[in-house]
């Protein structure tokens, strides 16, 4: 056999192998990565649960402070990972001042009516909150005590998580501006610009 006769068959053979595996790789290319993120959670129809929470605010020269605790009713709209509703709360709470020279100050109810929406990541929802927010509140002096219910804008941001389909936990902070409102007793009258900074967790059950 001549020397040029094996290693021209050897070169023959590998080129015929490469081919029939390039033809292969053609009919049958390989499948492309799949996304594999998990579907959103459905956080739509009727809600209502209870929350705790603790507020900071002022009121006047002075700080308040305070625990709160009341529950909440709402109904969210979903289509796909996009989300949109309305709720409404009521709390009960321990809002009070410091000293406002010879006075104090107080809230003892607070309230929101609010618009959400949101976006939803598998079992997350954050949203963003805006709507009307009021309360109740009293000034007290050495003379008297005078009562109003103060009214203003309330908004804020929420975050609640599903693990199962009927149940969400939520944390949410909101903030409730009040505007300035005058108080009258015997010996004075008194405007207090009021703002109330809420941060509370909850859970809530879905129908």
């Amino acid at each position: 056999m001549s020397p040029f006769i094996a290693p021209t068959l050897t070169f023959t053979l590998l080129c015929c192998s490469a081919a029939s595996l390039r033809a292969a790789d053609l009919e049958a290319p390989a499948a492309l990565p799949q996304y594999s993120g998990r579907e959103a959670s459905d956080f739509s129809g009727l809600h209502a649960g209870a929350d705790i929470g603790a507020a900071l605010g002022s009121a006047g020269g002075a700080h308040t402070s305070g625990y709160v605790g009341g529950a909440h009713l709402g109904y969210t709209f979903q289509a796909g990972r996009l989300t949109g509703g309305a709720e409404i709360d009521t709390f009960t709470t321990s809002l009070s001042s410091g000293r406002l020279a010879a006075s104090d100050y107080s809230q003892k109810f607070l309230s929101s009516l609010r618009g959400r929406a949101g976006f939803v990541f598998a079992d997350l929802m954050l949203y963003g909150t805006l709507g009307f927010g009021y309360s109740t509140s009293a000034f007290r002096d050495g003379t008297g005590i005078a009562r109003a219910t103060i009214k203003g804008a309330s908004y804020g941001v929420g975050a609640e998580w599903s693990p199962v389909r009927r149940i969400g936990l939520r944390i949410e902070m909101l903030r409730y501006d009040f505007g300035a409102n005058t108080y009258v007793t015997p010996t004075s009258v008194t405007s207090l610009r009021t703002s109330t900074n809420l941060l509370r967790a909850g859970a809530n059950l879905r129908f």
